[in-house]
């Protein structure tokens, strides 16, 4: 039986975590003998390699040289987007993100074509201010997937019902090198967070915590991995570390193409965001077997990955001392830290590419 044509649509294939999950997923379906194109609006700086069966069609260089204002460009992405899936004729669009989910669902009226869009965020921060363009994509959707059950549920029954959850795939990269610290030796006291540098992640709390601690922990370093990702955070960030003499203790790390070789000694991983979906950065230090502190934060994601007390700790949103605590007793309970490691890293089960693929794979035949 012929195999599906399968049309992605999302922003860019730029290191973020939705976009992670489109290359795996369409190297995945490409390897399995489904034709796959992925239409993105730009080609970001750096982006995630894609496989040489998938079709890469870029909406932006579809209108170089056109000009106009934001109304007319996001007019002329939607109808760019209109004709592109006009011409593929795909039995299946599947878009990420709350901007491509709007615009495929607008883009595709009048189509026979089923539509799947995937929620990767807090929809009450992404989708609640836009209650009209929600009730057109629940109407056109044929399904959602989603990352967690309480994103699913701020949506109608109606579309729960045709909807499910499915976790993110992890990078195999890690899983190699989950392997291979198996065979390491000690840890290094050293404790990291990953994640886009911004008000979202909240690297300002993990600051604020790690100077409760810092004297008790002299020779603890703090190193924070990720890009900048909204303007004037840095800045304040590295204000705060000079002016409370954290100079010599905390590091600015960027983007780390070894990412896994980096964190896989770490004594202690910790995501202190105010929101999330699901929380690639936490799936992957799981994986490597880290101890992990993680805010229960919106939208559940944390809390589906971590057993509180047994995989790893969740502390309140936005609470430094709370945070600190749980830091500290970690960091001075090696029994505690190494059996909620161990125990992490089983999340490697829920999380491995092909099982994953093999779930969204179930949902698209069944569309």
């Amino acid at each position: 039986m012929k195999k599906k044509k399968i049309l992605f649509h999302i922003n860019s294939l730029g290191k973020g975590g939705a976009e992670r999950v489109v290359s795996v997923l369409s190297r995945y379906f490409a390897q399995d003998g489904y034709e796959v194109v992925i239409v993105t609006l730009w080609r970001a700086g750096e982006e995630y390699a894609l496989s040489g069966a998938v079709k890469r069609i870029d909406l932006g260089e579809l209108s170089a040289g056109r000009r106009g204002g934001r109304r007319l460009l996001a007019l002329r992405r939607f109808t760019d987007l209109r004709r592109v899936i006009r011409k593929e004729r795909p039995d299946l669009v599947i878009s990420f993100c709350v901007k491509a989910n709007f615009r495929s669902a607008y883009a595709m009226l009048g189509m026979k074509i089923p539509l799947l869009v995937s929620v990767r965020n807090d929809p009450k921060i992404d989708y609640a201010p836009h209650m009209r363009a929600v009730k057109r994509m629940e109407k056109k959707a044929g399904g959602c997937v989603f990352q967690t059950r309480e994103a699913k549920e701020f949506f109608s029954p109606a579309f729960q019902e045709k909807s499910r959850v499915i976790f993110n795939p992890v990078d195999e990269k890690y899983l190699l090198a989950a392997q291979k610290e198996k065979k390491r030796g000690e840890k290094k006291n050293v404790i990291v967070t990953v994640g886009r540098i911004s008000r979202q992640k909240n690297q300002m709390l993990l600051l604020k915590a790690f100077r409760r601690i810092a004297d008790r922990f002299p020779r603890m370093e703090l190193r924070i991995y990720g890009e900048e990702g909204e303007q004037g955070v840095r800045q304040e960030l590295e204000r705060y570390v000079a002016s409370h003499g954290l100079r010599e203790r905390v590091q600015f790390m960027g983007q780390c193409g070894s990412l896994e070789r980096e964190l896989a000694d770490a004594a202690l991983f910790v995501l202190p965001s105010d929101y999330e979906g699901m929380p690639n950065a936490l799936i992957e230090a799981m994986v490597l077997g880290l101890a992990v502190i993680a805010t229960d934060c919106p939208c559940g994601g944390a809390a589906m990955l971590i057993e509180d007390g047994i995989s790893g700790l969740l502390v309140p949103v936005g609470d430094e001392k709370g945070l600190a605590q749980a830091m500290e007793r970690v960091l001075m309970d090696e029994s505690l830290a190494e059996t909620m490691a161990e125990n992490a890293g089983k999340t490697a089960d829920k999380v491995n590419p092909l099982t994953v693929y093999e779930e969204w794979k179930e949902y698209v035949e069944a569309l």
